[in-house]
């Protein structure tokens, strides 16, 4: 990969109050039976995530961090350069889909972000 293709730590939502006003102040909401995008604008002129992955909801460990990975990496290529903050929450256990799926399904989530987003001025088409 590329230096400038990097997700950078200035791409992530780090502190637990960076999260709390994702929470707080949610103006785009994209809801699926697995995961739930919840969007904010920001002041910088860049995309900021945070993955939030439950025990509850998947128990190991490994299969967690395959699943931010993925989360991270789709939004790497779809999101980083809008100016918004996005919390990323997994609803379900994701742990038995292939690699392949839960990458179409994070895009497919992505996408219709960025369209509700678009429809309410919040990002550049």
């Amino acid at each position: 990969m590329l230096p400038d293709q990097r997700l950078r730590a200035c791409h992530r939502l780090h502190a637990s109050d960076e999260f709390r006003q994702v929470f707080k102040n949610t103006e785009v909401r994209v809801a699926h039976p697995d995961y739930l995008l919840l969007a904010k604008c920001n002041l910088v002129d860049y995309g900021r995530l945070g993955v939030i992955v439950g025990k509850r909801h998947i128990t190991k460990a490994s299969a967690r961090n395959v699943i931010k990975r993925l989360v991270r990496e789709t939004f790497r290529k779809n999101i980083r350069s809008e100016s918004l903050d996005i919390l990323f929450v997994v609803r379900s256990d994701l742990s038995g889909i292939s690699k392949k799926e839960l990458t179409r399904l994070f895009e497919d989530g992505w996408k219709r972000l960025k369209n509700k987003c678009s429809k309410f001025g919040k990002v550049s088409g």
